[in-house]
């Protein structure tokens, strides 16, 4: 048995229930119909061991399975009662779970919510096959100007983007559900995309190649390039930065980026730098020592 089919094994175990405001001639036994665990995703704001409760805020569904989910909307902010059912353990604020609750399959959510269990929303998609981790190593961090620590505040502030963000020694690792691992990458190569699209539509770039790999760029311009800060920016952090979020979005360990520049009118190489063991500095003096 998978743990995909442990978990629907679990789920349709509770074959007799009592629903609130059921009288006893009113029991649900099994049937299409019958109770089922609900899921909410939550972000726990406070925990109150004396009255067992917590203070939670329903966070965007991170994923497109087929699940039993609630109904609140994501942003609802209300109580959890983890005392109803027994639950041992409270979470603690700040964390990312998943609340369960019994109910039909119809029913709408509401506060409070009576939590039948809960366990982090990391591990609950580890047990459906659905957690995907990805590491950016502290090489490309220091390539982007930040730190482990500091991203890790960022995706605080966007759970949608991750189930995870954390820091471990100088890297960050990310830990995504298969549809937000597949936003995200799209979400890097649209903006790839448009950093190469805006580039080529300067007079001063003739054209920008990525290569299918993400581990070569050529860029074609003149050396009047090298008076736009914006462009220079654009062409040597933002186009090879994206790059490498990509291959590390494909499971690459150790990234690598080659950029040529290429001037455009005498068509030789001006520089040639292999990120990120490399670097080059180029000005107006070495672009026209190049060219000769």
């Amino acid at each position: 048995m998978t743990r995909r089919e442990a978990l629907i094994a679990l789920l349709c175990a509770v074959c007799l229930a009592v629903l609130p405001g059921c009288s006893e001639d009113e029991l649900m036994v099994g049937g299409e119909n019958g109770p089922v665990s609900h899921n909410e995703r939550a972000l726990v704001l406070s925990a109150d061991e004396a009255s067992q409760t917590a203070e939670v805020r329903i966070l965007e569904r991170p994923d497109d399975l087929t699940l039993t989910w609630g109904t609140h909307p994501a942003g609802a902010e209300g109580t959890a009662d983890f005392s109803e059912w027994g639950s041992s353990g409270l979470p603690e604020a700040g964390d990312d779970v998943i609340l369960k609750w019994i109910g039909t399959p119809a029913e709408e959510s509401s506060f409070p919510i009576l939590v039948n269990s809960w366990e982090p929303t990391v591990s609950f998609y580890e047990s459906l096959d659905e957690a995907h981790e990805v590491r950016l190593p502290a090489s490309m961090l220091r390539f982007f100007s930040q730190t482990a620590d500091e991203l890790v505040a960022d995706f605080a502030g966007t759970p949608e983007l991750a189930l995870e963000a954390r820091a471990d020694g100088e890297d960050l690792v990310l830990t995504f559900t298969g549809k937000q691992l597949a936003d995200y990458r799209a979400d890097v190569e649209q903006s790839l995309a448009g950093y190469v699209s805006s580039l080529q539509d300067t007079e001063d770039v003739s054209a920008v190649e990525v290569t299918d790999d993400h581990a070569s760029v050529t860029i074609t311009a003149s050396p009047a390039l090298l008076d736009k800060p914006l462009l220079v920016g654009q062409a040597f952090m933002a186009i090879p930065g994206m790059c490498a979020t990509l291959q590390a979005l494909d499971g690459t360990e150790d990234w690598h980026v080659e950029i040529t520049v290429i001037d455009a009118e005498k068509n030789v190489e001006v520089a040639r730098v292999a990120l990120p063991d490399k670097s080059v500095t180029i000005t107006a003096e070495s672009w026209a020592e190049a060219v000769g």
